[in-house]
């Protein structure tokens, strides 16, 4: 998924009419004290990073004159909250809190709908709120197709006993706007939390986390995303965000690429061996994983390119997976796969022969090839007529090869040939 920055989220907002406090984003210490002044002390600065909690991860501070906003931008500015790089903060207005409320739209995976989440307690974890006081959150489903009516919201929240006719009215013309936002920017998560009632009676947005579809991304040039990938709270790798754009127009299957070690810390910590890695389908991919850890290797991404991609998208992941620096092998296995797998090995072995031009297409870093399928044979056939096959640090396998097969010819083949550095 896209991920967007809180103000971001909060721009979004406002283009469906939920108020949001008066605020700026800014990048310096003088840009801070000038929207402090002009929005009127005190002022909440806040940390704008892609991680939940920032609160209780000190990247939420109240300013309540000079004195503190100068020690607040200097604590956060350059420095990390969360092991992520503080680059801009949101100064905003300090609210007045009467009260606060939970608000989402998210996919419910059991209805195949998207769903209204409504709790009247706000400001802290709602898988916490829902396990200690599960009747303090409600849901409603949605028909995708017919929207969010303003009597569903009113229906849905009135469960509620904690507010009044006003504030009940207010919550739920802010949650057919809500899902205004969810399906204009084709949306996994749009969540307000809290959504803040005043004192004067005021219902505005304190925080916002707006979570696009990372295959709809090219849709919204708008939106000006780079993160497309499920890097989680993290930002995106430069070789993530170039995975996300794969799919961009066509949607002919799909490859779905992260890197879970992207600098290969974590193989070096546990004295794992950093590997790149490739499956047709992700149940192969994870029980894959399981036979391929246990033996000593590390994947330093997951990469999935099912559904019958192209030969392009094929060629493209392959290259990314290979980009990665310090990877000492190469694991490739479909699941019994309905997809052409001879454009998938031609997409494959395009790669391979401009990554190697000195020999051919043949890798100097182990690689394992299992084709299971359609047109598997064929798949065999092309990787042999090209020569890579051939290659003393290539293993070929056929549909009769289990993900545990695999796994045990990548280790036999890795003990045979220590790697190189690639040409």
């Amino acid at each position: 998924m896209a991920r967007l920055l809180e103000y971001q989220g909060k721009e979004l907002l406002k283009k469906s009419k939920i108020k949001v406090p008066r605020g700026e984003v800014v990048e310096s210490m003088e840009r801070a004290v000038a929207a402090a002044l002009e929005i009127g002390f005190p002022v909440m600065v806040k940390a704008q990073v892609f991680r939940g909690g920032r609160g209780k991860a000190g990247g939420i501070h109240k300013a309540e004159d000079m004195t503190s906003l100068d020690k607040i931008c200097r604590t956060l500015l350059g420095n990390e909250v969360g092991g992520l790089k503080v680059e801009k903060l949101l100064v905003e207005e300090k609210l007045d809190i009467k009260k606060e409320v939970y608000l989402a739209i998210t996919g419910d995976p059991q209805t195949r709908k998207p769903v209204l989440i409504f709790s009247e307690t706000g400001g802290v974890d709602i898988e916490e709120v829902a396990r200690n006081n599960p009747e303090k959150v409600v849901s409603q489903t949605i028909d995708i197709l017919e929207g969010l009516y303003d009597y569903q919201a009113r229906n849905a929240i009135r469960k509620c006993p904690g507010l009044d006719g006003r504030e009940m009215v207010k919550c739920a013309e802010a949650a057919t706007g809500l899902f205004l936002v969810y399906r204009g920017y084709d949306c996994k998560l749009v969540e307000i939390n809290p959504m803040v009632i005043t004192t004067g009676g005021e219902l505005l947005a304190a925080d916002a986390r707006v979570d696009v579809d990372d295959d709809a991304v090219w849709r919204h040039p708008e939106l000006g995303l780079t993160a497309a990938e499920e890097a989680g709270d993290r930002p995106s790798t430069l070789l993530e965000m170039e995975a996300g754009c794969i799919d961009e127009g066509d949607h002919r299957g799909s490859a779905h690429f992260v890197q879970i070690d992207p600098d290969g810390a974590y193989a070096e910590e546990t004295g794992k061996i950093s590997i790149g890695f490739n499956t047709v389908g992700t149940g192969c991919g994870l029980t894959l994983l399981d036979e391929i850890v246990p033996l000593g290797y590390y994947p330093v991404n997951f990469c999935d390119t099912s559904g019958n991609p192209t030969s392009l998208k094929m060629y493209a992941a392959t290259r990314i997976i290979f980009s990665q620096p310090g990877i000492n092998g190469y694991i490739f296995v479909t699941g019994v796969a309905a997809q052409l797998l001879d454009n998938t090995a031609r997409g494959i072995i395009k790669a391979l022969l401009e990554l190697y031009p000195g020999t051919g297409g043949q890798p100097n870093i182990p690689c394992v090839f299992v084709f299971r399928g359609r047109s598997d044979e064929v798949a065999l056939q092309l990787f042999e007529e090209h020569g890579i096959s051939k290659s003393p640090m290539v293993k070929m396998m056929g549909r009769w090869a289990t993900e545990k097969d695999a796994a045990r010819a990548f280790d036999e083949l890795y003990r045979k040939f220590q790697p190189v550095g690639k040409e």
